[in-house]
């Protein structure tokens, strides 16, 4: 029987291990969405941090100080935050790519002038969000981004040291991941507003008593939508790649650790 001694000596541990947890539900999409109730991220990260402690030998050896221990907790935190980080910036991307289809397309328009709803999101951004969040959960990058989490404390145990530089170029690699995968998702649409902008110009060029300006307003929504039907079918690979990219990069973040 667990007696209050060993509750006492791995409570330290405990609670270290947990900030990580939670730091990275904070952070992460999916986990640290809005709809999530802060009480059930909370009892998640306890959960994880009870299964997490429990790959643990023995306890840690805490610091004899509460400052000490207090900045060994906040460098925990922000290491699962890191983590987080990492899977929020496939879904900047996502965001990114809606934001010029929708721009392309003349549909960002009603979100200007839109005073009384300023936070209110985009069809478009929340058609792109809401179709990444299903693939993302589907190919398993929930799962890979939590294995990433616990493999984690194999390579930079609590109290661990993370250099600077091992942060940062995975951060970075993310970030040119997410500006990729927004270019991926956006360029059928992008081409096809250029080839149907310039298509309108040759013709208004040619008939100038055509009107066909007035026209292509209503048409390049439609021709947009057309264009974004038959190609988000392409979101589904484009994710899966890009959550397997994630996995590399959570393992490359605290892969440099000493």
């Amino acid at each position: 029987m667990t007696n209050l001694a060993d509750i006492a000596i791995w409570a330290p541990t405990l609670g270290l291990v947990t900030l990580r947890v939670a730091g990275m539900l904070l952070v992460a999409p999916v986990f640290g969405h809005s709809a999530v109730p802060v009480k059930l991220r909370l009892a998640m990260s306890a959960a994880m941090g009870l299964a997490a402690v429990a790959r643990f030998a023995a306890p840690l050896a805490i610091p004899a100080n509460l400052l000490d221990l207090a900045a060994a907790g906040a460098c925990e935190f922000g290491i699962g935050a890191a983590i987080g980080y990492l899977a929020a910036l496939i879904f900047a991307g996502v965001e990114l790519g809606a934001f010029h289809v929708s721009s392309q397309m003349g549909l960002s328009l009603a979100d200007v002038i839109d005073p009384t709803n300023p936070d209110v999101p985009s069809a478009m951004r929340g058609l792109f969000v809401l179709l990444a969040t299903v693939i993302f959960l589907g190919v398993g990058g929930h799962r890979a981004l939590i294995g990433g989490l616990l493999a984690s404390f194999e390579t930079v145990p609590p109290m661990g040291f993370v250099e600077p530089g091992s942060l940062l170029e995975p951060v970075v690699a993310m970030l040119g991941a997410a500006f990729v995968l927004a270019l991926k998702l956006a360029a059928p649409v992008l081409i096809a507003m250029l080839l149907a902008t310039v298509a309108i110009g040759l013709v208004q060029r040619t008939l100038p008593t055509f009107g066909l300006l007035s026209v292509g307003l209503p048409l390049r929504p439609l021709l947009g939508l057309i264009v974004l039907t038959a190609s988000l079918a392409a979101m589904g690979p484009l994710t899966e790649a890009a959550a397997t990219y994630l996995q590399k990069n959570i393992i490359a973040l605290t892969g440099g650790a000493g």
